[in-house]
């Protein structure tokens, strides 16, 4: 242990003799460990860690799927979900919930919270008990006796000052009294953390009869039986399905056989997911994408590190050669060097834990932490581990190299050398080069990556969503069901409030509309056309539903294709009119108009004909690399009221600067209701565009470290490369060689280095970007524009840096350059 200290000692003062030398090599391994570091927190956030709730790997999403009809995901009704409870065996336990907002009363302006109607169950399935009074309990969930809520711990603290006293306490959410039963812990969230109070789901006798059946509004978690997997479950619930389309079948009743017969031509299933499956979804390929880079990062920072040990390693032959000479052994002298490595390793791993850890807030403004799991992230034990692991590798891989390559010459050769120049022979020089080599083949194919991902990005934002994209504020709200009871109310609100809203100073044009393109909102729903009858066995047409004003297509800027679109006439009692998208009109009326056509909803034909007065363009409704399959249609909201939607403000101003206008007319059209989720049409865009943005941005970031380190190492093995051969190049000088020979040596030792690199490097990028197809847009994995540019900048860059050393070999002066024999 004596002797180890020793070594500690001396590695540490062989550090400090050199700073900036040291502080070079660490900030080099800060940057790879730092950036390993930061992705690597967010992939065991979201992929690795624990979910944050007791055996949570045994929770699963359930939900029903309509393959045949492009449904992968179509939510639950409340009799499939009765039905899963009671029958599926591969349960524990299971709950259902759906998302409901509450107007706060509170002194001052009114308040929005956002909140989860669930049974009672959910809490038993998440295995979750209350910090404060208790959960729900069965008789939560009856119909008259529901007006119980239990708070989540911020809105504990927040709303109300962590009173410990706030059980029993009177709410109003709504207009309605309800009752504070219970608060959560602290750190506890279903489904996310922006859920602030939760209030039972309460089923009315008619929701658990068939009739409810397709009525797909809510989502349900269940949790697996302990030996119980995914793959059975799913064969539980597709059984439970046969079984239901059988004794509908066999009921006698019209409605229920052609129910059965939609279950079964719709390739209807009930469908079970993980729920860290459910939940990071499509992140994963491109998280472990990332993780992948980052590694490439600090191979490239570990191949420059390790050459800049070999330029001070030759520097050091003599000392080592002393030593050994002095009956040092070789352990001894590969360990002392080992030491070495590992106090840079250390002192870079943790400069490299700050910088992750403040580099998480960047990664928070990309957007990457806004998965349900996003509390998760951050640096833990297991990171910390993680990076202890990246010290031993970073030690072993630029450490190794110098201490090897100290025997390839004999200690003999080295003392009779003096102190005269030497490249350190013809191994060392080979070590050297090859890393450089590494470097550039890694850079290359990083930066042809992100070359892709940049290409592939310009394509995603020049695509045309079938609206306008400037100008428009958009604002979300709710209306109170006990406020607002009848259909005329509701109407009565939307009148007035788009009314004020169009007299707002630089208002141009105002609409409403239910659901909004790439607010996350979407109703769909089945129907069936007048005339046209189904072919048995296949499923019937479903598309996006929306109900908006009769001003809602002149905002956004969606074309009028034929017919008219709605009038102020167009009221309850008239006739019941539509308009409907370009495909909606191309896939059902392929060789006639669809102006004039009829469509259906529901089984009662009498009062649910609705007849098409207009074609409308078709628009984009979630990400702008949707390739439009569906159809839409629309209702005016003058004769199919919905509670909650949109208002959309065209406006020459900011969007920002009407939010303030906007809000104080809504308050005076009704003071108790508030406003929430305001953002631009751009803004909504661009929140649909953070999957791939914020892994273009850092695979642009990383790649371009790379080509920093790979240019730096490229110089340094130059320019000790010329250092080193002093006296060659001078004895050639002296023997007549002239400058410009001198340049295209050195030159040329440069530029062998650089090609080679390159051609691995585009080698390599052609085998490994077709991992990244699914992030790719109107670009292919080969693309010859990219390949090419991305060759020619690199290696332009690289030759640069090789002009240095080469215009210092120009100027070596033969006279004192022989001085040195």
């Amino acid at each position: 242990m004596t002797g180890l200290l020793q070594e500690f000692r001396f590695g540490m003062r062989m550090l400090l003799s050199r700073p900036a030398f040291s502080i070079a090599i660490i900030l080099t391994l800060a940057i790879g460990i730092g950036a390993n570091t930061a992705i690597f927190s967010v992939v065991n956030g979201l992929l690795l860690k624990p979910l944050p709730y007791t055996d949570g790997e045994r929770l699963v999403q359930v939900y029903n799927s309509d393959p045949k009809m492009g449904l992968e995901y179509a939510g639950t009704s409340i009799p499939d979900y009765l039905d899963r409870r009671e029958q599926a065996a591969g349960l524990d336990d299971l709950a259902m919930y759906t998302w409901q907002s509450f107007n706060l009363g509170l002194s001052g302006r009114p308040e929005r919270l956002v909140g989860l109607r669930a049974t009672p169950s959910l809490f038993s399935t998440l295995r979750e008990p209350p910090l404060l009074g208790r959960v729900f309990v069965d008789d939560d969930a009856v119909i008259g006796q529901e007006k119980v809520v239990i708070l989540s711990n911020p809105t504990w603290q927040n709303q109300f000052g962590a009173d410990p006293e706030i059980i029993g306490r009177e709410l109003y959410f709504n207009g309605d009294s309800y009752q504070v039963v219970g608060v959560m812990r602290e750190g506890f969230a279903f489904p996310n953390h922006r859920i602030q109070v939760y209030v039972p789901f309460a089923f009315s006798d008619r929701q658990k009869t068939d009739d409810e059946r397709g009525n797909e509004f809510s989502a349900s978690i269940g949790r697996l039986k302990p030996g119980a997997t995914v793959e059975q479950l799913n064969d539980q619930l597709k059984a439970i399905v046969l079984a239901n389309a059988d004794r509908l079948s066999s009921t006698g009743n019209e409605d229920a056989a052609g129910f059965a017969a939609f279950l079964r031509s719709s390739g209807f299933l009930g469908r079970a997911k993980s729920l860290r499956d459910q939940w990071v979804g499509d992140e994963r390929p491109v998280l472990w994408l990332l993780q992948a880079v980052v590694i490439f990062v600090l191979l490239i920072a570990c191949a420059n590190v390790a050459n800049l040990m070999l330029t001070r390693m030759t520097a050091r032959k003599k000392e080592l050669s002393v030593r050994t000479a002095l009956g040092a052994g070789r352990f001894r002298i590969i360990r002392q060097l080992l030491i070495e490595a590992l106090l840079i390793s250390t002192i870079g791993a943790v400069a490299g834990v700050l910088l992750a850890n403040w580099s998480l807030e960047f990664l928070e403004l990309l957007g990457l932490n806004r998965s349900r799991l996003s509390t998760e992230i951050g640096i833990d034990g297991s990171v910390l581990a993680f990076t202890m692991i990246l010290v031993v590798v970073t030690t072993l891989l630029f450490g190794l190299f110098p201490a090897l390559a100290q025997f390839k010459d004999k200690t003999y050769d080295v003392l009779k050398e003096g102190g005269r120049g030497t490249v350190g022979g013809k191994a060392a020089r080979l070590t050297r080069n090859s890393l450089v080599v590494i470097q550039i083949l890694l850079a290359v194919t990083l930066m042809i990556g992100a070359g892709l991902l940049i290409k592939s990005f310009y394509y995603v934002q020049d695509e045309d969503p079938g609206f306008k994209r400037n100008g428009l504020l958009t604002v979300r709200l709710d209306l109170s069901s006990n406020k607002y009871q009848e259909n005329e109310d509701y109407t009565r609100f939307y009148e007035r409030a788009l009314e004020e809203l169009d007299g707002i100073p630089g208002a141009k044009s105002v609409g409403y509309s239910s659901n909004l393109p790439f607010s996350q909102s979407n109703w769909t729903s089945s129907f069936r056309l007048e005339g046209k009858e189904r072919i048995p066995g296949e499923p019937g047409p479903h598309g996006y539903a929306r109900s908006v004003d009769e001003d809602y297509f002149k905002t956004m800027g969606i074309p009028l294709l034929e017919g008219r679109l709605f009038l102020p006439s167009d009221i309850r009692g008239s006739e019941q009119v539509l308009v409907v998208d370009e495909i909606f009109a191309r896939k059902h009326f392929p060789n006639e108009s669809a102006v004039g056509q009829r469509m259906i909803r529901g089984d009662d034909e009498a009062t649910n004909k609705w007849r098409i007065i207009g074609v409308v363009g078709t628009t984009k409704v979630n990400e702008l690399t949707d390739i439009i399959t569906k159809e839409s249609y629309y209702f005016t909201y003058r004769q199919f009221t919905i509670d909650t939607g949109f208002f959309i403000v065209e406006s020459d101003l900011p969007p920002a600067s009407i939010i303030q206008p906007v809000r104080d007319v809504i308050l005076r059209v009704d003071p108790e209701q508030p406003l929430y989720d305001i953002k631009s049409i751009d803004e909504r865009i661009a929140i649909s565009l953070e999957g791939r943005r914020a892994p273009m941005l850092l695979l642009a970031l990383f790649s371009g470290i790379a080509l920093l380190l790979s240019v730096i190492g490229v110089y340094g093995v130059l320019a000790f490369s010329v250092a080193q051969r002093t006296s060659e190049l001078g004895v050639r000088m002296a023997l007549g060689a002239g400058r410009e020979q001198v340049f295209n040596l050195v030159l040329g030792q440069g530029a062998r280095l650089v090609f080679t690199g390159v051609l691995g490097g585009v080698i390599t990028a052609f085998a490994l970007t077709r991992v990244m197809q699914s992030l790719l847009f109107g670009v292919g994995t080969i693309d010859l524009v990219v390949f090419g540019l991305v060759s020619i900048v690199l290696a332009a860059v690289a030759m640069l840096a090789c002009l240095i050393p080469a215009r210092k070999a120009t100027r070596i002066q033969p006279i004192e350059a022989l001085r040195y024999e």
